[in-house]
């Protein structure tokens, strides 16, 4: 295939087409759930106000980015899968880089605000009310979404103005990533690669200090204390917090060292390898929402009374059906007189 110059190429497995559809299928089935599951969370916790707080409103920030990581990195790889053209325009190569890095920022960012929470909620259970309150759950949102517009969109433009090479322009990724980029640029990317390792202090290292530090402060305060409800509690919290950041970081690790340590692009199983690998961030966006509804009981009891109080005539048959089980005159278990 002749690669014109206003495409870029993505990496791809290299398979039968009977592979291809059945990994078209898997993803296309991956994104709906992944999309429908995060949207789902989302409105019930906006319609039940038992959930408007500060922890809920964090959690709401981690599934909008994961909705926004699902919605930009699936369907360029749905359409590379159905039509085996891995060809890109430099345009919506730049946008998918833009919302792909968007995604990664705000995942990491919120994680870390999320980590202060569950720190000031065991640590500090009596000041948590008066520390954590909704104006500062808010608040942090506002600067995660701040901060990675702030570093994202001068980077954006600085990567626009790059000229890319005439030929040999495949990057070795299934998605547009900043690195990959830069690698097919001619120009002096000086500038830029200083500005991806300040980036990448701000919103991954900095965040993973912050997580780090919470983490032990947290587990000092079990060590100290003998009171076994505090413990299970503690524990409770941690692993559900833990198995989110583990997802996230092992996945962007993983996705992001091995293609740097695996030099060969030209053998077939080698390449399926790097984008196997890379697949794996695609199940970030639907293992965060999996992960809180399955650990959190909460969240679950709401959603059940949101759906029962979208059916409102089997609520009706049953209440009607327990006041005609009770005979007039006779006393209710809570001790009224039914008439």
């Amino acid at each position: 295939m002749e690669l014109d110059d206003s495409f870029i190429m993505l990496g791809t497995f290299e398979a039968s087409d009977g592979v291809r559809m059945f990994a078209f299928s898997l993803i296309l089935l991956l994104l709906v759930v992944t999309v429908v599951a995060n949207l789902l969370v989302l409105a019930i916790v906006a319609a039940r106000t038992q959930l408007h707080v500060p922890m809920y409103v964090l959690m709401c920030n981690l599934l909008a980015a994961d909705v926004v990581g699902g919605a930009v990195s699936f369907p360029q790889q749905l359409h590379v899968f159905l039509t085996g053209d891995p060809r890109i325009s430099h345009a919506s190569c730049i946008a998918q880089m833009f919302w792909i890095n968007v995604f990664v920022d705000l995942e990491s960012l919120t994680l870390a605000a999320m980590s202060l929470d569950r720190y000031v909620a065991i640590c500090h259970p009596l000041r948590y009310h008066a520390v954590v309150t909704g104006k500062r759950a808010l608040l942090a949102v506002v600067t995660t979404w701040f901060i990675t517009v702030a570093i994202l969109v001068p980077q954006t433009l600085l990567v626009s103005r790059l000229e890319l090479r005439a030929t040999d322009r495949e990057i070795q990724s299934i998605l547009c990533d900043f690195s990959g980029y830069v690698r097919l640029s001619v120009s002096d990317t000086k500038v830029l690669d200083i500005f991806g390792s300040s980036a990448l202090v701000v919103c991954i290292a900095l965040p993973m200090c912050v997580i780090a530090y919470t983490y032990l402060r947290i587990i000092c305060a079990c060590k100290r204390t003998g009171q076994s409800e505090f413990k299970r509690k503690a524990v409770h919290t941690l692993l559900t917090h833990f198995l989110m950041l583990a997802m996230f970081f092992v996945a962007c690790f993983v996705s992001t060292m091995v293609p740097r340590l695996i030099k060969d692009y030209q053998h077939s199983q080698i390449k399926n390898l790097r984008c196997g690998v890379q697949l794996v961030t695609f199940i970030i966006p639907i293992a965060n929402v999996s992960i809180y509804f399955v650990r959190n009981k909460k969240l679950r009891r709401e959603m059940v009374k949101c759906f029962k109080q979208m059916n409102p005539r089997g609520v009706g048959r049953s209440r009607s059906h327990k006041v005609r089980n009770i005979s007039p005159g006779k006393q209710s278990p809570h001790g009224e007189i039914v008439q």
